[in-house]
């Protein structure tokens, strides 16, 4: 499932970009439909459009899209310039600037516009638990899994590769405890 949000942007009134709130880890999970407007009036995009959608997260590490190698992130269909958000792009929570670059076939620069992605953070720092259900946490869990045995003082040791970041003991009563060590 796919959320589609529409947005209707101007190229010339009130450039203060709109704020997109999104969730960390959101993978291809949210699809931007932008409707363009100069003075009021919503634009005719022309045929040979192409779209270059640039940011720059939180972490530092910048991103870039665009229509010719990516058409399936960042396309033109009609009069609207869709935007499909990545796992890159909302990996690192807070705010993320965003600039869309409209150019024609020559590579000339016909307009701009920006729009900030607001990530929140996700309940859990590690992104396989975060998506997972607990059928795939668990297959995750086991195929990280390299040495189980029963220690000396009868203990059931699990011994993980460290991919996961998880820490798993048995306590005094035979509690298996599970800790995140992110």
């Amino acid at each position: 499932m796919v959320i589609t949000q529409e947005l209707d942007l101007s190229l010339t009134e009130n450039l203060v970009p709109v704020v997109i709130h999104v969730k960390q880890f959101d993978h291809l999970g949210r699809k931007l439909l932008c409707s363009l407007y100069q003075d009021s009036t919503q634009i005719t995009l022309p045929d040979g459009l192409m779209v270059n959608v640039t940011g720059t997260r939180p972490d530092g590490n910048v991103f870039q899209y665009d229509s010719d190698t990516d058409p399936d992130v960042v396309s033109v269909s009609g009069n609207t310039v869709s935007i499909l958000l990545t796992e890159y792009m909302t990996a690192s929570f807070g705010r993320v600037p965003v600039d869309v670059i409209l150019a024609d076939s020559s590579g000339v620069t016909l307009g701009c516009f920006s729009f900030l992605l607001r990530v929140e953070k996700a309940a859990l720092e590690n992104q396989v638990l975060t998506k997972g259900s607990y059928s795939s946490v668990a297959a995750a869990i086991a195929g990280c899994i390299v040495n189980c045995y029963v220690n000396d003082n009868g203990y059931l040791v699990i011994e993980t590769e460290d991919t996961l970041m998880l820490t798993l003991t048995i306590d005094d009563n035979g509690i298996l405890n599970m800790e995140y060590g992110g």
